[in-house]
């Protein structure tokens, strides 16, 4: 078997619109990412095309989540469902003519044959053969449909029983393939391939047949899948092969562990941790997200950190993917969203902050909190002091027996004279005379003004307070 590199060098993001909105998640993004990155560094095309056979579960609004999100994070298609393109349509709905006639087509070439057992347990079968483990070595057994007569199948096709179509792998075939991502030779024996459904009982392909006929139809230069797909490929081999095409380059990705179990990430899993919307909603900027998710899996040879997207594309390679699935690491997407919050001037902030709080006047707190905030929703948790007094009684944030002297003290002075460098003049000088730490002194303090134990700087508070309101909440903590 022949595997063939195309001059032009196209690519395609295949997703399917299935679960909800929020269900479009993180490791979405990466396969478009690095899908997109490949083509366009390469001068390629980037496709996007839409795996919507799924009735019961496609929906629209996924669907223009996808859309949304992808242009969100400057991820553009060349051709796609939305702009069309000269391969058309992108829409694996809208195709299933195309399907049926290679599903006869590879009958007809020996590649494949009619099964009018399955559809009895058709829907449970096709679940199995998207099962994320590998065949395990397994030696399967042949459906009796494979030993039939052809022409006496062709006959019941033809009076129209109900059949579904499955591939006919050779059990004694060997099955390689180069991947080129993980650079090596990947070899597969016939023997344990099972005869996985290609075309249900309704028309409607399933995966294995759909994507073959796709990408050839659409002449896909390389075809980039996560790792959990690799045994699938024989299969995948086979159907280039019954249908006389030509095989793409194949490589496949790491995929994302999920922390909490060390497993794959499930789209299914509606916990919001993997999801898109739930890191947008929660106030992290795409461009740090995109940053992070660039690097999860990859990595540069100067481990370099923070990237455009223009100069991830030019810098991505194959030679800095990972050979060990990433584990998502909430640490590092938090500090990358505080480098990007950071490059943000005031102005730019506080229109991503507005989004995120009901406070009218956020350019007044900003200065105060922007070195602290991790996401733009943490605004508000960071100045809510400024809109309602703390609890009067200090002993919940801060233990110190001499809270009330202290602050007592602090207070006389600042009825005088509302001025920083004169109160830390005199609370030093009381310090040494009372034998008490400064901190602790200023800690009462700060827990009296605020009603937590860190802050910006406490005079800044204060001054934003003002003389009036700031000597009230002394007042009102003392016992």
């Amino acid at each position: 078997m022949i595997e063939f590199i195309y001059m032009k060098v196209r690519t395609r993001f295949a997703p399917s619109p299935t679960g909800t909105p929020e269900s479009v998640h993180l490791g979405f993004v990466i396969r478009a990412l690095w899908d997109y990155a490949f083509a366009k560094k390469n001068g390629g095309q980037f496709i996007l095309r839409l795996e919507d056979t799924d009735k019961k579960r496609s929906r629209k609004d996924t669907e223009e989540e996808i859309f949304a999100i992808l242009k969100r994070f400057k991820i553009y298609w060349d051709e796609g469902p939305d702009i069309g393109g000269p391969y058309g349509t992108y829409r694996q709905s809208e195709r299933l003519n195309r399907y049926q006639i290679a599903a006869h087509e590879l009958v007809k070439n020996g590649y494949a044959y009619y099964d009018f057992d399955a559809p009895i347990r058709e829907k449970e079968q096709i679940k199995e053969s998207y099962s994320t483990d590998e065949f395990a070595q397994k030696i399967f057994d042949r459906p009796k449909a494979r030993f039939a007569d052809p022409a006496e199948s062709k006959k019941r096709v033809e009076v129209g029983e109900k059949y579904v179509v499955r591939v006919k792998i050779p059990e004694d075939r060997v099955f390689e393939y180069t991947d080129c991502i993980l650079k090596k030779k990947i070899k597969f024996f016939g023997k344990y391939v099972p005869d996985l459904i290609i075309l249900k009982s309704d028309g409607y392909p399933t995966y294995h047949l759909g994507v073959v006929v796709d990408d050839t139809d659409m002449e896909i230069s390389h075809v980039f899948r996560g790792q959990e797909w690799i045994s699938t490929t024989p299969v995948h081999l086979y159907l280039y092969e019954g249908l006389g095409k030509t095989i793409p380059n194949i490589g496949h990705f790491t995929v994302i562990l999920d922390p909490r179990t060390k497993k794959k990430f499930s789209k299914r899993d509606l916990t919001a941790l993997f999801g898109v919307k739930h890191w947008q909603d929660e106030g992290y900027l795409d461009e740090a997200i995109l940053n992070y998710l660039m690097l999860l899996g990859w990595a540069p040879k100067d481990n370099r950190e923070l990237f455009t997207l223009d100069e991830f594309v030019q810098a991505f390679d194959f030679d800095g993917v990972q050979k060990a699935n990433p584990m998502f690491n909430k640490v590092k997407i938090d500090w990358f969203n505080q480098q990007y919050i950071r490059k943000l001037s005031d102005e730019e902030l506080a229109n991503k902050v507005k989004n995120f709080t009901k406070c009218e006047d956020i350019k007044k707190y900003l200065p105060l909190v922007r070195d602290r905030l991790v996401t733009l929703k943490d605004f508000d948790a960071l100045t809510d002091y400024f809109f309602s007094r703390p609890k009067s009684d200090l002993s919940h944030a801060y233990a110190f027996d001499r809270s009330n002297e202290v602050i007592e003290h602090a207070r006389e002075i600042l009825e005088t004279d509302f001025d920083g460098k004169i109160l830390e003049e005199k609370a030093r000088e009381f310090c040494t005379q009372e034998n008490i730490k400064v901190g602790d002194y200023f800690m009462a303090l700060r827990v009296a003004i605020t009603g937590k134990t860190a802050t910006p700087p406490l005079w800044e508070i204060m001054q934003i307070l003002g003389k009036e309101e700031s000597l009230e909440r002394l007042k009102v903590v003392v016992k």
